[in-house]
């Protein structure tokens, strides 16, 4: 079996192009297992990733490998969230 290389990384402005491709998947992936994840839009995810609140990981040839965010709530709570790999 090959062993991939990721890089796992802080996600920033530059990885905006990769949004919407996010969350077609986050969709795609609620669809195929029955569940009803609420829908997030690029804005959305771009929001995210604008406010350092998202990890990104891309393949050794720089394609989105999986990404998650955080939600934070009251100054106190923190939970991960659109957590998502790519199939």
């Amino acid at each position: 079996m090959e062993q991939q290389q990721f890089q796992i990384i802080v996600a920033n402005d530059s990885h905006f192009q990769f949004a919407e491709t996010i969350c077609n998947e986050m969709a795609e992936s609620a669809k195929a297992r029955g569940t009803g994840i609420a829908k997030r839009t690029p804005e959305y995810i771009r929001a995210k990733i604008a406010e350092g609140k998202a990890v990104i990981a891309l393949s050794a040839t720089g394609e989105w490998a999986g990404f998650c965010y955080i939600e934070t709530w009251e100054g106190e709570y923190v939970a991960n969230s659109g957590l998502i790999v790519s199939p």
